[in-house]
C-alpha cells in the first residue's frame, strides 16, 4: 500500500468516526443521613431585566422544611445568583442549621465564592458576606448542579419575579411546587 493511499484511508475512517455521547442522568441530590440541602436558584428576564431569586431547606430525603423568594427588581443574573445563596445560607443559620449542603445551577457564582474575591469586583461586598457565613461555626459546602435536580428552587425565583416582596420567607410550600417537591423526594431522573 503506498503512503498516500494509506493516508486517504486513515482519513476516510476520522471522518466517518461519529462520536456518541452518552446521555447524563440527572436528579435531585438526595444525600441521605443528617445533612439539610439548601437549593438556591436565580432568575434574570432580560440580563439586566427583572431579576428574582429563591430557593428552599429540605431535608436528605426531601422533606421541606422552609423556603424564600424575593424581587431585587432590574439587575442581572449575577446579582440574582449571589442574592439567592446569601439569603438561603442566611436563612439556614438562622433555623440554627449545623451541616448544609447547599446547590446552584450557576457554575459562575459558585467560582466566584470559592476564589479569593476581588477587592474591585462589582459584587465584592455581596460575596465577602457569603463568605462571612461560610466561616461561621458550621459545616457547609457550595456545589454545582444541573438546572434538572434544580426545579423547585427555580420555581421558587420565578415566583419571586411575579411578587413585589424584596425578601420573604415561607413556612409552608406553594401549592403549585408540591409535584415538584414529590418528584425530587421520589428519586425521579431526568436526562441531559
Amino acid at each position: 500500500m503506498r503512503i498516500v493511499d494509506y493516508a486517504l484511508l486513515l482519513k476516510n475512517c476520522h471522518f466517518n468516526h461519529q462520536v456518541t455521547t452518552l446521555p447524563k442522568i440527572v436528579r435531585w441530590n438526595a444525600l441521605g443521613g443528617n445533612s439539610m440541602i439548601l437549593n438556591v436558584d436565580g432568575s434574570s428576564i432580560g440580563n439586566p431585566g427583572i431579576s428574582s431569586f429563591g430557593g428552599l431547606i429540605r431535608n436528605a430525603y426531601g422533606a421541606w422544611i422552609h423556603g424564600f423568594f424575593g424581587n431585587l427588581g432590574v439587575t442581572n443574573i449575577l446579582h440574582a445568583e449571589l442574592m439567592a445563596i446569601l439569603k438561603g445560607l442566611l436563612l439556614a443559620w438562622e433555623l440554627n442549621i449545623k451541616d448544609l449542603s447547599c446547590y446552584s445551577d450557576f457554575a459562575t457564582a459558585i467560582k466566584l465564592i470559592t476564589e479569593p474575591v476581588d477587592v474591585w469586583h462589582h459584587y465584592a461586598v455581596i460575596l465577602n458576606n457569603i463568605k462571612d457565613i461560610l466561616n461561621r461555626d458550621w459545616q457547609v459546602s457550595i456545589l454545582h448542579t444541573f438546572r434538572e435536580g434544580n426545579t423547585c428552587a427555580h420555581y421558587l425565583a420565578k415566583h419571586g419575579a411575579h411578587n413585589n416582596i424584596v425578601f420573604t420567607t415561607i413556612a409552608i410550600p406553594p401549592a403549585g411546587l408540591n409535584l415538584h417537591l414529590l418528584t425530587d423526594a421520589s428519586g425521579i431522573i431526568f436526562s441531559r
